[in-house]
């Protein structure tokens, strides 16, 4: 069978995301979790384990605030034109949603 990569428990996870802080640097970020990893009695992730997963949940964070934004666009043009009198079709919202979510 071959060796897999550790599976952190879900508390050193949410400690990596209540410790990120985008004005530091994920070294910055890594001694916090170690710190808070020894005080939950957990084995302290690796650097490079931290910062991809701090990478990673920025880029969800980011694409979701892409993503909310779009959203908001669609809903500001949409009630722009029924202001203006000018009623879209479900099939038109619905694709400016869908394309939003992309």
């Amino acid at each position: 069978m071959v060796p897999l990569a550790p599976r952190y428990d879900p508390r050193i996870l949410a400690a990596i995301q209540a410790l990120d802080d985008r004005r530091e640097p994920v070294a910055e970020i890594n001694r916090r979790v170690g710190v808070a990893a020894f005080k939950l009695g957990l084995i302290k992730p690796s650097y490079v384990h931290v910062r991809r997963f701090v990478l990673d949940e920025r880029e969800r964070q980011d694409a979701e605030r892409r993503r909310r934004e779009a959203v908001r666009e669609v809903v500001t043009d949409i009630t722009g034109a029924v202001l203006a009198g000018r009623v879209p079709t479900v099939y038109e919202v619905l694709d400016r949603l869908e394309d939003a979510g992309r």
